[in-house]
């Protein structure tokens, strides 16, 4: 890397030279005596010859022989001598009288002209250095308004190509179309096609917006210019249009070309809205974005692609006909594009018998970016455990460090603690497996992780709607863990307080927001959702008191039902859930399938002791060392902590598929 060169080092070495040279000819080798010494000698006529530096009052002088003098109470003798005196007309007139050869050195002109200029000069300097240091160099000085779009063409050409690009195959066949038209553009304007101008990408973070838009890079063949729309703003007004003006007169001269600015929305806001009033700034710095885009000719070939994960904000002018035509929405992939974009992420890491699809299925609602995240932090755990592949038990461990965190292998609970904590996770494991239309189960355990004790783990079921049916199963679910404790210890604890949490916002979300009560025409609206700036500070109900009154008892009549029903089911299932909480002590963690099979040996008719005798010899058989964290080597596990901590909407057992806010779950219970 090439070290840029500080001209401030020049101007120190210029200044210690001059100091070094001072102090090497100062005096030249004479000693210094005080002033009246010096008139004492000049009184005596020893004085051969002075030489006065009037600006600073410095005397240098010869004496006529070797004299001794007392200096700092020392007897010397001296031939050469200096000294410093205040100048003035009776001591020149006294020394002219008594001294053979006297020099008066009158200071120069320059001198006093550069000691008023040289600070204003310093000054200058300074702020010149500090001014080219923020634009990056001497040579972008007065550079403001020069766009900082990354160009990439044949020279640099982005190596990312769509077959790097998993899933999202609609929105692919939107930018190949794009791609295709400035490769063919003839195929085209031959029957009177325009492509459109702009397209926007929309969805979420993570789900591959920004990777779209390389692989776009990499497949045109076209000049592709990059900027991320924050770099338009800068402290100076006006900076923000000017680069946009100087962006689009390079594509139009490198043309056809593509425009992708990522991040729209930080200065596509919509005008005039917002706490406090507009930004100046970004107001005008987006006029000159719309005014470059509707000024297209229709033969400039410049594509606009741009991307946000806040459609919602943007200003209704940039989205109109013209400016950006089609909307691409990149949303979270389904569960056979989870396994694609793994098999993706997979292919250059050793990876042992590793089922992705299984894997996809214990992953909703990940995005692109979390499935690398979960790729890499297998990979790491592997590492850690000096393994030569990736297994399942590191994809496994990582799932359930993203999701959960750390184990807390310090936090060592007492039996008692340990037996709530059994059968707190067996209800809910027994409520799941007897609901078959739920799906399967990836695991249970016992083992505290982040703020939880334990957690049953489920996989996902790809579904477009969710029945009323499916609600009030997931709330059986929900309350197993409560209704399991009570069964078995004959009281109650806190374990089950996030569960309540859970449940009673999705019987709320049933209830306000699906128009799943007694009015099936009517959403109440549950103010579930956030506060976003420049949305509705003071949220205020369409309802009256009554209405209020007879929606909050439709909920708790709801939320009492399926208690009741979680009851009955685990009354009838005890059995089952006995089994699954023994060996739950024994092993602490059961995968969900053998889970699954000791449901079904239980409604066989099977003995307790011999189904907890084969679900603990088929975990030892599955049980593989696992990863240990410097608090895992502590030694015994499981905590009563009870409070569950989720993985985002599906990712739970419990909560609705798509509520849109989970209550974080309490440290401790």
């Amino acid at each position: 890397m090439r070290r840029s060169f500080n001209p401030w080092l020049i101007v120190m070495l210029i200044i210690l030279s001059i100091f070094v040279f001072n102090q090497f000819n100062a005096g030249g080798g004479s000693s210094e005596i005080n002033l009246t010494t010096f008139r004492q000698l000049v009184e005596d006529g020893r004085v051969a010859e002075v030489t006065i530096e009037r600006s600073n009052g410095d005397i240098q002088g010869t004496l006529s022989g070797p004299t001794q003098v007392t200096i700092d109470g020392q007897a010397r003798t001296i031939e050469r001598f200096s000294t410093t005196a205040i100048i003035t007309d009776s001591l020149l007139q006294d020394l002219q009288q008594q001294v053979p050869e006297v020099t008066v050195r009158n200071p120069p002109q320059w001198i006093g002209f550069l000691v008023s200029v040289l600070p204003i000069v310093v000054l200058i300097a300074f702020f010149w250095f500090v001014f080219m240091r923020a634009q990056g160099g001497p040579n972008q000085v007065m550079q403001f308004g020069q766009s900082k779009a990354k160009t990439y063409g044949r020279e640099n050409k982005v190596k990312t190509s769509f077959e790097d690009v998993a899933g999202h195959k609609e929105a692919k066949q939107e930018l190949l179309e794009v791609v295709d038209f400035l490769k063919n553009p003839q195929k085209y304007l031959r029957i009177g096609a325009e492509i459109p101008k702009g397209m926007l990408l929309v969805g979420p973070p993570g789900t591959g917006k920004t990777l779209l838009a390389r692989a776009v890079a990499g497949e045109a063949g076209v000049p592709f210019l990059t900027v991320s729309a924050s770099e338009f703003m800068e402290m100076f007004v006006g900076v923000g249009a000017s680069r946009v003006r100087n962006l689009f007169e390079e594509a139009r001269k490198s043309s056809p070309a593509i425009i992708f600015i990522d991040e729209l929305d930080s200065i596509g806001r919509r005008r005039g809205a917002g706490i406090g009033g507009g930004h100046d700034e970004r107001e005008q710095t987006l006029n000159q974005i719309l005014s470059e885009m509707d000024g297209f000719e229709q033969d400039t070939s410049v594509i606009i692609i741009a991307a946000t994960n806040r459609p919602d904000i943007l200003d209704p002018a940039l989205l109109r006909p013209g400016r950006f035509d089609r909307q691409v929405t990149i949303g979270l992939p389904t569960m056979r594009e989870r396994e694609e974009i793994l098999g993706v992420h997979v292919r250059n890491k050793p990876v042992g018998d590793v089922d992705l699809r299984r894997l996809a299925e214990a992953t909703p609602m990940f995005s692109g970016a979390d499935l690398e995240n979960l790729t890499n932090e297998a990979a790491l755990v592997a590492a850690r455990s000096d393994r030569q592949s990736i297994s399942w038990t590191d994809f496994n461990e990582a799932l359930d460090r993203i999701t959960l965190g750390l184990r807390r292998g310090s936090l060592v609970p007492t039996p008692e603690e340990r037996k709530i904590l059994a059968y707190h996770e067996a209800g809910h494991a027994v409520a799941f497996a007897a609901q078959e239309a739920l799906g399967q189960i990836r695991k249970v355990t016992i083992m505290p992780r982040g703020g939880a004790g334990g957690f049953m783990a489920p996989l996902a079921k790809e579904e477009m709607f969710y029945s009323v049916e499916r609600f009030k199963a997931q709330l059986v679910v929900a309350f197993g863990g409560r209704v399991a404790e009570k069964h078995a210890t004959g009281t109650l604890s806190s374990g089950a307080s996030n569960d309540l949490k859970q449940a009673t916002t999705m019987a709320k979300q049933m209830i306000l927001d699906l128009g799943m009560g007694d009015s099936e025409y009517v959403a109440w609206g549950s103010d579930q959702g956030p506060i976003f700036l420049g949305g509705e500070i003071s949220r205020r109900k369409d309802f009256s008191e009554e209405t209020a009154r007879e929606l909050e008892e439709q909920v708790a009549e709801v939320l009492k039902s399926a208690y009741r029903a979680c009851e009955q089911l685990v009354e009838e299932h005890w059995p089952a859930v006995q089994a699954v909480a023994e060996a739950l002590l024994q092993r602490e963690t059961i995968d969900g399938r053998l889970i699954h099979e000791a449901y079904r040996r239980s409604e066989a008719g099977e003995r307790l002791e011999d189904i907890v005798d084969w679900l603990v010899g088929e975990a030892s058989k599955d049980d593989e060392p696992e990863p240990e964290t410097d608090e895992a080597k502590s030694g015994d596990h499981g905590a009563a902590d009870g409070e569950r901590t989720h993985e985002k909407d599906e990712r739970t057992d419990r909560p609705a598929p798509k509520l849109p806010h989970h209550p974080a779950p309490d440290a401790g219970a």
